[in-house]
């Protein structure tokens, strides 16, 4: 049985006074004509809630009107084959775009997904824009809705991001992106493809991201940020990144603290700086109280980036920790593979590093006193490069621009630079079962890094095979994104 919704009707929500205060309230739906939104029940094995409905829309108003109606446990389907625009405003905010202002629950999530059965292609949310200068109409805007699932999705020409969540003081959790296409995205600052604040239990996986234009260079162009809250408990999976400044940026600001980071077998490719992680101070602050921690990125793919991993969290009362860099393949890179300060507990191993222009590993001295940066592990990885060898080349630096620099011109003196210096950097001599060996990648031309070399096949932390590849794992993207 099916049951018909006017597109006119709307529910009013209710944002939190805090909210209300900072912004001005005003109202705006969006400009195209719309048709109807179809109710359904859905047919799946785990039987939803008993009010849960299915909302089948196929034009831009009736998707406004359904994310407007939806509750905990429905689904809005939105047809493939078809473009959806909107300049809806929701009352009191200033960002425009398809804005869901209401949450599932951790059981009865709110469903919004890309309808691509019967071989259409997925829905495309394009909202027209072209250049960093116009006004700001994201894709998807999540305000304080938390328990939501996006997926199949193609979303483009969009001003500042594609899929955002508040800015403001909300939070929201449990959110799941996954198997979105997100690509033409511009602004002049804090742009990014997916941006998040106040987030937790969050899961970024199988998206394809690239594209994303910043006229602001200074500030870096993010991908995924937390800009003004807590951010716990995110994973960031099989996606692939490129072609934009910044693939996954994490920011920590004033008192916030991020925590529970897994970055995780995605595909980088083209970028500037692949990941980012700074803490900064806002608002005339001196000082920041922010710091990381059980920060992972393993198994990924860092493809002629100009620099792959930069984590600066030196500018900070608060003391930075426990951080893993494990089984990732840097090929390709022009400038530094991983750039470090401001943390303790850093533990590398299991990586490949092949052809690093210029430098492997940086490491730099804290604004702040009382805050560290300590390597407790640095071993079992392979070095590679055709134009240098064990004794000739790239360079290791510790402590760049500090009162203890030490710079280590080959892999050869690298392996002592514990005993030749007790540089407080390092808490033993690096890389003493590491090798300075070619891998003999399958198929690099065709981005298959699957190592052939025997050192690269067992040489691991536990006998396992170095890199993000093996014969039956790859990173990236997982199934075809459409």
């Amino acid at each position: 049985m099916f049951t018909t919704i006017s597109k006119t009707k709307r529910v009013l929500f209710h944002l939190s006074v805090a909210a209300c205060a900072a912004i001005s309230i005003t109202a705006c739906s969006g400009s195209e004509s719309g048709g109807e939104v179809t109710v359904v029940t859905p047919d799946t094995q785990t039987p939803p809630p008993p009010s849960a409905q299915t909302y089948v829309v196929d034009d831009s108003q009736a998707l406004q009107d359904a994310l407007n109606e939806v509750r905990a446990g429905d689904t809005i389907l939105i047809r493939g084959g078809r473009q959806y625009r909107t300049n809806y405003r929701f009352p009191g905010e200033t960002i425009r775009g398809f804005t869901l202002a209401n949450s599932g629950t951790a059981d009865a999530p709110i469903r919004i997904a890309g309808d691509t059965s019967n071989d259409t292609s997925a829905p495309v949310i394009d909202q027209g824009i072209t250049s960093t200068d116009e006004d700001s109409v994201v894709g998807i805007y999540l305000l304080c809705a938390s328990h939501v699932v996006i997926e199949n999705l193609e979303i483009k020409n969009v001003h500042s991001s594609g899929i955002s969540s508040s800015l403001g003081d909300c939070e929201s959790n449990g959110i799941k992106i996954r198997n979105t296409h997100i690509h033409h995205v511009y602004g002049d600052r804090n742009v990014g493809g997916i941006r998040l604040s106040r987030a937790s239990q969050v899961a970024i996986s199988n998206n394809l991201i690239h594209d994303i234009y910043q006229s602001d260079r200074e500030s870096n162009t993010p991908i995924v940020t937390a800009d003004s809250g807590d951010i716990t408990e995110i994973a960031i999976r099989q996606n692939h990144f490129s072609n934009s400044d910044t693939g996954v940026r994490l920011q920590a600001q004033n008192d916030k603290h991020l925590s529970g980071i897994l970055i995780q077998d995605n595909h980088f490719e083209l970028l500037d700086k692949a990941i980012v992680g700074t803490t900064n101070s806002l608002n005339g602050a001196s000082t920041a109280d922010s710091k990381m921690s059980e920060l992972q990125i393993q198994g990924n793919l860092f493809l002629e980036t100009a620099s792959a991993i930069n984590l600066d969290t030196g500018n900070t009362s608060e003391q930075s920790q426990d951080l893993s860099i494990a089984n990732n393949t840097f090929h390709d890179i022009e400038r530094i593979a991983v750039n470090l300060s401001g943390i303790i507990d850093i533990n590398i191993y299991n990586n490949i590093f092949s052809h690093v222009g210029r430098d492997l590993l940086i490491t730099r001295p804290s604004s702040q006193v009382n805050i560290s940066t300590d390597i407790s592990e640095m071993d079992y990885n392979l070095f590679w490069h055709t134009d240098y060898t064990a004794s000739t080349g790239p360079e290791w630096l510790l402590d760049l621009g500090g009162e203890n620099p030490q710079t280590f011109n080959s892999f050869n003196d690298w392996t002592s630079a514990f005993t030749d210096t007790l540089h407080a950097h390092l808490q033993s001599d690096p890389d003493q079962v590491s090798q300075f060996v070619d891998p003999l990648f399958s198929d690099p031309e065709n981005v298959d890094f699957t190592p052939q070399g025997r050192f690269a096949i067992n040489g691991g932390h536990h006998g396992e095979t170095l890199g993000a590849f093996t014969d039956v794992k790859r990173p990236g993207l997982s199934n075809e994104i459409p």
